[in-house]
């Protein structure tokens, strides 16, 4: 599994990730030790108030519940013979599980912030930020994932709705919107290098943008 830089009151640490149900509920169960600076940093769709529990440990653990920030929430820990878990007070994005006796050595305190390396950071605000999924599109020569952000509407702004009815963004007044299409001509010729192109279909884009009649949709 790779294990990804982690900053504790400048202490590195190297922690895996467990990310989906299936490593969530392995956890760190079954194996044998666990090193002095080593880890499981578990990453949940959103905020949660989550049992963890000791099935199958053969080492103590300390547990750091973590908000989206990387601060820390709450403190504890539990011996490799607890059977009775231990619930977060706070709904927590993430749950770090790091030898017991952490804290108290490196006197890690309630508000700390953890530094992740930049991988480890990108991939917790990936999960964190959307929560309903999303469809693969094809631009240019890459692939890229279209997800939808949980977005809450504006008073005065107008509301861009997806198919389900679902608000995706919130547009101010005048703003200009690209169109997918427009969008993908955009990218394909810069990543092409095509700059007298590129300047060409932005006017285009922004003449037509500027001498098309307003529509309205009513109630």
């Amino acid at each position: 599994m790779k294990l990804y830089p982690l900053y504790i009151n400048n202490v590195k640490f190297d922690v895996a990730v467990a990310d989906t149900p299936e490593t969530q509920k392995k956890g760190l169960s079954g194996l044998p030790k666990l090193g002095k600076r080593k880890g499981m940093l578990f990453i949940f769709d959103a905020p949660i108030r989550v049992q963890m529990v000791m099935t199958d440990m053969n080492f103590d653990l300390d547990f750091l519940f973590l908000d989206q920030n990387w601060k820390v929430l709450q403190l504890d820990s539990l011996d490799k013979e607890d059977r009775n878990g231990l619930l977060a007070i706070y709904p927590s994005l993430m749950i770090l599980e790091i030898p017991k006796g952490t804290i108290q050595e490196l006197n890690i305190k309630k508000g700390d912030i953890l530094m992740p390396d930049s991988s480890l950071s990108t991939q917790s605000e990936g999960v964190q930020m959307f929560k309903h999924g999303g469809t693969f599109e094809k631009v240019g020569d890459k692939i890229y994932e279209v997800k939808i952000d949980d977005v809450i509407p504006e008073e005065g702004k107008l509301q861009i709705l997806n198919d389900k009815g679902e608000v995706v963004a919130n547009v101010d007044k005048g703003a200009t919107i690209f169109s997918r299409e427009h969008t993908k001509e955009i990218i394909g010729k810069f990543k092409k290098g095509d700059t007298e192109g590129l300047v060409e279909s932005i006017l285009k884009i922004l003449d037509k943008h500027d001498n098309q009649t307003q529509e309205y949709v009513e109630n």
